[in-house]
């Protein structure tokens, strides 16, 4: 599955129908009682900063979405009801947030988030026929402008469904009329692999709709429910908890900030607008023959892969120590493994590469650091800090200054994922939308095609020069092992090290 700004997705052109909540229901949403159930901590900093943001009037992107492709022509009716069962099927979307005082600051952890819960009785959704547009610019901001819009989690719905008519609907149905359903949802209620999920899900759903058959569905269990163990869980943690030791440990070791990207972005006295970048790294019979020599030396794909990005470091700048935050699914009860909802914590992977002189010495590190890491995966940074705070530590971790999300090392291993054998027939692609930044998250992706990197940045010249270095030399070091079983690590330091005057990851 790609991954793309909506700036850089490239949809067919034709006629737009989208679905939206009917007038009743719209209504019933407005009056939707208060839930005593919190959001998880995730959600609770995503609001927060959500709200900040509002109230300045700064554009903000929190959504993340998804696009594919349905051969034939659209069945609306049968559409219609596909997208109730989804939206019915998963409790997150029922809900929306409010500040119990609108007027206070929302960055006051006093100042309570509300949930509020849309009985199921009331969610009804209509089609809605919409303008024929002759040009994929002209789709993408119809659609970027539905996306920033009208997926806030502070109201209902917080998702866009909408689809693309590639044919022309006066004529007879022809062999190749396809659609494009494209999906976005408030970061607060999803993540990457919720959207994969949802790809399968909606796609066995319509079938069945069309066929007059029940879909065969696991349960989507409640990620209201998970949200209620997750504070369980948080609320237990004191200064001794294995977690916050281990949170402690790696904040402490990397000077009580989080990772900065190697190169010069040139954003250091402003952001920027964001922007993506996209590169190959490894065909697939590379990737196999780079596993090969991962498992050869106590490490797996991913263990290697962190390897490298160390070694890439290294070679680029002369850093002795590797630290990334890299996102962790968190769905590890059986229950929630069909959830839509937020199922993400960010794990440290730290490591030195002092005494390294080659990648088959530091593979097995990296791969410890990773699994060190992920056993603190059910705990988040912030919930360290909230932690350390309540127990007058304050100057145990350096306190966030801002509610920016940080930025992240993602690893995805798409093969994985449902009906993956199906992503690149739909054109399958999640969209991220993009706003001032200036710092680079990174995104390796495995599919069954290879592996390739995606990087958000700010979009500059230093920067894109930056992140085209960085995916060049991450390039030849997994090439490298592929085609020789090994990297030897340069062990004169580089020209120039611009990591002093880098900004972001």
């Amino acid at each position: 599955m790609d991954l793309n700004l909506i700036t850089h997705w490239i949809p067919e052109s034709g006629r737009v129908v989208e679905w939206r909540a009917t007038d009743a229901s719209a209504r019933a949403a407005a009056e939707a009682p208060v839930d005593p159930a919190l959001p998880t901590t995730m959600q609770e900093r995503h609001l927060r900063r959500a709200q900040q943001t509002a109230n300045k009037g700064e554009p903000q992107s929190p959504w993340i979405g998804i696009a594919f492709d349905f051969p034939g022509r659209l069945d609306t009716e049968a559409m219609t009801r596909t997208l109730e069962r989804y939206i019915l099927r998963h409790d997150t979307l029922h809900s929306w947030f409010s500040f119990e005082d609108p007027e206070a600051d929302p960055t006051d952890p006093s100042n309570r988030i509300r949930r509020h819960v849309v009985p199921s009785d009331d969610i009804e959704f209509a089609a809605h026929v919409g303008e024929i547009f002759d040009s994929p610019e002209q789709v993408r901001d119809h659609v970027a402008a539905r996306f920033a819009n009208d997926t806030s989690a502070l109201g209902w719905p917080s998702f866009v469904f909408g689809v693309i008519e590639h044919y022309d609907t006066t004529q007879p149905s022809v062999a190749g009329d396809s659609f494009t359903l494209y999906h976005a949802v408030d970061h607060a209620h999803s993540d990457l692999q919720s959207l994969v999920l949802m790809f399968a899900e909606t796609r066995t759903i319509y079938e069945a709709e069309l066929a007059g058959t029940e879909p065969e569905l696991p349960a989507p269990g409640s990620y209201v429910e998970y949200s209620r163990l997750e504070r369980e869980r948080a609320a237990a943690l004191t200064l001794a908890s294995p977690e916050v030791q281990g949170w402690i440990g790696h904040l402490s070791r990397n000077g009580g900030t989080f990772p900065s990207f190697p190169l010069d972005l040139g954003a250091s006295d402003a952001p920027k607008p964001a922007i993506g970048s996209r590169f190959d790294l490894a065909d697939a019979d590379e990737c196999e023959r780079f596993g090969a020599v991962c498992k050869a030396n106590g490490s797996n794909f991913i263990g290697g892969m962190f390897a490298a990005l160390a070694i890439t470091e290294h070679e680029l700048v002369g850093r002795e120590r590797y630290i990334a935050l890299s996102p962790v699914g968190t769905r590890n009860d059986p229950r929630f493994e069909w959830s839509q909802g937020w199922f993400i914590n960010l794990i440290p992977v730290g490591f030195e590469l002092s005494d390294s002189t080659t990648f088959t010495d530091l593979a097995q590190r990296a791969q410890e650091a990773y699994h060190s890491g992920k056993s603190l995966g059910q705990v988040s940074v912030q919930q360290v800090i909230e932690t350390v705070l309540a127990h007058g530590g304050r100057n145990a971790v350096a306190q966030p200054t801002t509610l920016t999300p940080p930025p992240i090392v993602s690893y995805i291993d798409g093969r994985r994922l449902p009906q993956t054998e199906d992503y690149v027939s739909t054109r399958a692609t999640m969209i991220v939308g993009g706003k001032a930044t200036q710092i680079a998250s990174i995104w390796i992706n495995r599919v069954l095609e290879g592996t390739w990197i995606a990087i958000s940045h700010p979009d500059t010249e230093e920067a894109h020069r930056s992140v085209a270095t960085y995916a060049d030399q991450l390039r030849t070091i997994i090439k490298t092992v592929a085609r020789d079983g090994d990297f030897a690590l340069s062990s004169s330091k580089p020209a120039s090290l611009t990591a002093a005057n880098a900004t972001g990851v």
